[in-house]
């Protein structure tokens, strides 16, 4: 009992000299800043990319809000992450064709950044940022929508594309010259020496210049998004290291400058005259009854008058063509191959790259052809359609007959590749620039479908 009672005199002591520096849970909750709720304009929401066919409106942009006062710490980290917005298109706010810019600050957790664009501070490429490529839009874009996407513009594009992007990802070749001068240019995008390989080419005729456009602009997606994007959940970096893709925007160089800009966009004399000759005898024979100019913009040969799509050397004796004179159209030329254009995409495809796929854009129709007689590769072919019609929206799938075409050659030749030629649009050529947007739209992954396919076989 008294030992109890010396236990309970002793606790009271130590707590009686200890409640002084204990305060009650009352005070530690007086002692706490209260917190301030931030109000409807001060919230800072976080903003997600403008979707690929609306461009945002004024009221649907964040708002600028004011900030508290930033330490030393905060400043210098917000210089080092702000993002450039330098580049073409600055201070442009307008849809085109998919790629949105407007002006406005881009909000700084803005994780849609490829080479050549400043990564904020903390942030990385890791796979937690990636995302599907075609939730993203590519801010300032080189490439540019133009009614008339010319070999001049595409020319300094491929130039700017390296300037703002880097090489590493990106190598150009000039794989052969036109018959006017012009240079037919492959553009390597991924790991050069992957194990399969696939062509991509547009504009072999002349008035479908809408495809170079396309194309150039899937290029910048691929270099924009390479270390950030991906497709069906495979990063863009990681489907590029196995299969490297080569474009050829712009086979036909010669024959897109007479369809756009007329007689006056040839150098050489020699190539006038022949073109003039054309007219008359397709005038003659009731091939054409338009004006000069219009015959002009409906051109699809090259500028020697051989229409390069029934050139190549696969039934080429059997084409559906059977005139035999320089023409804006239909004319085969004198022996398969014979034009330096032809030659350029089939030294191209006889060089020592490992084939895996050949994706031909053409304009117009919707439509997609993908077979020919005695095709070498048409259950591949095939099935690369139909995986093409599903990525566009339902693209009807047709047999190509005829002859003569670079797709009925890739397929028939002695190393066949599956191939398929994919026809954009809805309009007759030159189509209009407002139909571009759908064909953005519609054909933006056709390079990501076809890499993906070459790596299930």
């Amino acid at each position: 009992m008294r030992k109890n009672k010396l236990y309970a005199i002793g606790l009271g002591l130590v707590l009686g000299l200890a409640s002084p520096c204990i305060p009650s849970f009352a005070e530690t909750e007086a002692q706490l800043p209260e917190l301030e709720a931030p109000s409807e304009t001060e919230a800072s929401a976080e903003t997600q990319a403008p979707s690929e066919t609306e461009a945002p409106s004024e009221s649907e942009l964040p708002a600028e809000t004011e900030a508290p006062p930033a330490t030393d710490a905060q400043k210098e980290s917000e210089t080092l992450s702000a993002p450039q917005t330098e580049g073409p298109g600055q201070g442009m706010s307008e849809t085109e064709g998919g790629t949105i810019s407007h002006t406005g600050e881009v909000p700084k957790d803005y994780s849609q950044i490829g080479p050549g664009m400043e990564m904020p501070s903390g942030g990385s490429s890791s796979q937690s940022s990636i995302q599907e490529f075609t939730s993203m839009t590519v801010e300032n874009p080189v490439v540019q929508v133009a009614e008339k996407y010319s070999y001049e513009q595409m020319e300094a594009d491929i130039q700017d594309l390296q300037k703002r992007y880097g090489t590493a990802h990106m190598q150009v070749t000039v794989i052969g010259t036109s018959a006017d001068g012009r240079k037919i240019y492959d553009i390597l995008v991924g790991n050069p020496n992957a194990g399969k390989h696939i062509l991509i080419q547009g504009a072999i005729h002349a008035r479908e210049y809408a495809n170079p456009l396309l194309m150039m602009k899937q290029i910048e997606d691929i270099l924009a998004f390479y270390d950030t994007g991906s497709y069906h959940g495979r990063a863009i970096s990681d489907l590029l290291n196995q299969v490297a893709i080569h474009f050829v925007p712009m086979a036909n160089p010669d024959g897109v400058a007479l369809s756009q800009f007329g007689l006056d966009a040839l150098h050489s004399q020699q190539l006038k005259q022949t073109v003039q000759t054309a007219y008359t005898s397709d005038l003659a024979a009731g091939r054409t009854t338009q004006e000069f100019s219009r015959y002009l913009e409906r051109w699809k040969s090259n500028a020697r008058g051989v229409d390069l799509n029934h050139n190549f050397d696969a039934l080429w004796t059997n084409t559906s063509s059977n005139w035999m004179l320089p023409s804006f159209s239909g004319y085969k030329g004198l022996t398969p191959v014979s034009e330096p254009e032809s030659q350029a995409l089939v030294n191209l495809m006889n060089s020592n790259y490992p084939w895996a796929a050949v994706l031909n854009y053409h304009s117009m129709g919707k439509v997609i052809y993908w077979d020919i007689e005695g095709n070498k590769e048409k259950e591949k072919s095939q099935q690369l359609a139909q995986l093409m019609s599903a990525a566009t929206g339902g693209y009807q799938m047709l047999y190509s007959g005829g002859g003569g075409g670079f797709k009925d050659w890739v397929q028939l030749k002695e190393n066949p590749v599956p191939s398929i030629t994919v026809e954009t649009g809805k309009m007759d050529c030159p189509m209009p620039v407002s139909e571009f947007e759908s064909i953005w739209v519609e054909n933006r992954t056709g390079w990501a479908v076809t890499a993906e396919f070459v790596l299930s076989y």
